[in-house]
């Protein structure tokens, strides 16, 4: 009988050590997914957070949380030893039509998190939600604090045009996302066009731009609307070809409720990543290899962003428990 209960007792704690693990496509911070690697002896843990407290910067998921990881964990580790400050990112996941967007604005403009990573429509939204949440930091890409995104397909295709997309597949990314939503609905738009009914099936949202570029690769999307840096990442053997690219816009800024962190602690936090690239400039590459450094950035660098947001989305995409 004891050996029976011992048996039962293993085998319940197995279940409950099973079910705690993080998913690769779940909510997590970078704590928990760095706990496989504890020799942090090259950060400086002596210097206390000014507000006595630990800094969360939300990632937004644009990837999977393991891809976000390796992107961001070294400006982590950067600014963790530049800055002495308790700085840790935290990841979504990227299922359903917005994936983890949403998620990260309501966090971030309810003062949750302190800090975040977001794209031109989330820091239209963040900020229309909550004006004290602001843009400070953007990448300079190759020379130019602006990105492009892409409408891509199969090398090997026909497909030359969006005219030729008429009754195909096609996928955005997340309805919450500039190159994988805005402005291709702003191009539809523009064009008459109803993507609802032009498309076979309607126009998709897979969640994230890696999955989007994989459908199409796999052959069960013809086309795929996403942003720049994904179309290189997954193009380096030519199996891709952009048919439509979306006009310069401001890059992705990193973004702070100052209702959450305060003038001083944003002050360090802001210089050390101005100078980021004078020591660390694969820290920033490992973002997007085509990243010179970070550089500042206001809220008026997204005007034509906020334009296009309520041209195409209107008062919805303010409405966080609403938007979809």
């Amino acid at each position: 009988m004891k050996k029976i209960i011992v048996l039962v007792l293993l085998v319940c704690s197995l279940i409950v050590f099973g079910c705690s693990q993080n998913s690769n496509d779940s909510v997590t911070t970078s704590n928990d997914m760095a706990n496989s690697n504890p020799d942090n002896s090259n950060v400086n843990t002596h210097s206390p957070n000014i507000q006595g407290e630990k800094i969360i910067m939300g990632i937004l998921p644009l990837r999977n949380p393991t891809d976000m990881l390796d992107r961001f964990g070294p400006t982590e580790a950067y600014l963790k030893d530049k800055t002495g400050l308790d700085i840790t990112l935290k990841f979504y996941p990227t299922e359903g039509e917005l994936g983890g967007y949403t998620q990260v604005v309501k966090e971030i403009t309810s003062g949750e998190i302190g800090l975040a990573y977001l794209a031109p429509v989330t820091i239209v939204q963040a900020h229309g939600v909550n004006k004290n949440v602001i843009p400070f930091i953007c990448a300079q890409n190759s020379g130019s604090p602006t990105y492009q995104g892409d409408l891509v397909v199969l090398a090997s295709s026909e497909y030359e045009n969006l005219e030729d997309l008429e009754g195909k597949k096609v996928t955005g990314t997340s309805k919450s996302s500039t190159s994988g939503n805005l402005f291709p609905s702003a191009l539809l738009m523009d064009k008459g066009i109803d993507k609802e009914t032009y498309f076979d099936g309607g126009m998709q949202y897979l969640g994230s731009h890696d999955k989007a570029v994989e459908a199409v690769l796999a052959g069960t999307m013809d086309a795929a609307f996403i942003n720049e840096a994904t179309f290189n990442k997954y193009n380096s053997e030519g199996q891709l070809r952009s048919i439509w690219k979306h006009d310069s816009v401001a890059e992705f800024p990193f973004v702070v409720n100052t209702d959450v962190i305060n003038e001083e602690t944003l002050a360090i936090i802001n210089d050390a990543l101005l100078v980021m690239h004078e020591t660390n400039l694969e820290g920033i590459q490992a973002v997007n290899s085509n990243y010179d450094k970070w550089v500042s950035i206001s809220w008026d660098d997204y005007a034509a962003a906020k334009k296009a947001c309520d041209s195409v989305h209107g008062d919805i995409l303010y409405d966080l428990d609403n938007w979809r």
